[in-house]
């Protein structure tokens, strides 16, 4: 027999009721039931079990999503019953991003995207909820009037609540002060960000197809953007034409249409033609496609080009 306790350390407008538990032994489900739902004991065969108790699934990064989770092991013997005490607390990490003044007085649009191995949220200029993710390593990229800044990486473990101070690089600023509380339940910090939007080109902060278009010229650029289709033999429409193995059309966006808001790829060799196009069966699926590609910015089939490819990779 299994008496199951629920003792937790969760936020008052918690439901402990909907949480759900889940009862396994050799990795293989025995039970799995909503609390309210349990009967007020449970016979099982004897034998190890692992008890778990969750308040949702989670497995990608979601705004105002706690996750409180608690575990135990038990030992079932013949006869006897065994109590369970399972210790619930937030599973997962909240960050929140709060903007300096000093950004709407430098940038017309801003906002900011945090993102890990399981997925993204992005933090508009007015976005003030909580993100929430898996403990581990977040990454920031900002972008500012169509720059693409990268802003560092945060460390985040279950019970983090984070506020991210974004502020832009050698703003002059007077005295501030900071009023923290803590409640000793969470793991509340505070973390100052500085975005250099001066940071210089490489494959890690790319130039967005926008500002690709308005440095024509210039050499060994990183370029990011999606494959939205392949220059013709003749005309420009990238979208609808008979696609050429020998360049691709990346833009900012995979429903651009229009041949100025776009770069035309320069595809000279079998190799890249191999590796980048979008002609063949096989081929098709980079459509859409982010990539990121190393060139010189040259003008290509009279039309904003990047030539000369020297490296590359998907996203």
């Amino acid at each position: 027999m299994l008496n199951v306790i629920q003792s937790a350390t969760i936020k008052a407008d918690v439901e402990i009721d909907d949480f759900t538990l889940r009862i396994s032994a050799s990795r293989s489900e025995v039970l799995k039931e909503r609390i309210a739902d349990l009967p007020e004991q449970i016979e099982l065969p004897a034998g190890a079990y692992t008890v778990e108790v969750y308040s949702i699934d989670f497995s990608e990064p979601k705004f105002e999503m706690p996750f409180y989770y608690g575990k135990a092991t038990v030992e079932i013997e013949p006869g006897a019953s065994k109590e369970a005490i399972l210790i619930c607390a937030q599973g997962n990490a909240g960050v929140r991003v709060v903007w300096s003044n000093d950004f709407p007085e430098m940038f017309s649009t801003y906002q900011a995207m945090i993102y890990n191995a399981d997925g993204y949220l992005n933090y508009s200029a007015t976005e003030t909820r909580t993100g929430y993710f898996l403990p581990g390593t977040v990454s920031i990229l900002v972008m500012a009037d169509g720059q693409q800044i990268n802003a560092g990486t945060i460390t985040l473990a279950a019970q983090d609540m984070v506020t991210a101070n974004l502020q832009p690089r050698n703003i002059q600023r007077g005295n501030i002060s900071f009023t923290i509380s803590i409640d000793n339940t969470l793991n509340l910090r505070d973390v100052d960000i500085i975005v250099d939007p001066e940071q210089p080109n490489s494959q890690t902060n790319p130039y967005t197809i926008a500002q690709a278009i308005e440095r024509q010229g210039e050499n060994e650029a990183w370029v990011t953007g999606y494959i939205v289709g392949s220059k013709p033999s003749t005309g420009y429409d990238f979208v609808n034409g008979t696609w050429q193995n020998t360049n691709i059309v990346i833009a900012d966006n995979i429903s651009e249409t229009s041949d100025d808001n776009v770069i035309f790829v320069e595809l000279p060799t079998a190799a890249l033609r191999n590796n980048l196009g979008i002609t063949g069966a096989d081929n098709h699926e980079r459509l859409h496609r982010q990539v990121v590609i190393k060139g010189n910015l040259r003008t290509y089939q009279s039309r904003a080009g990047l030539r000369d490819i020297t490296d590359y990779s998907f996203k």
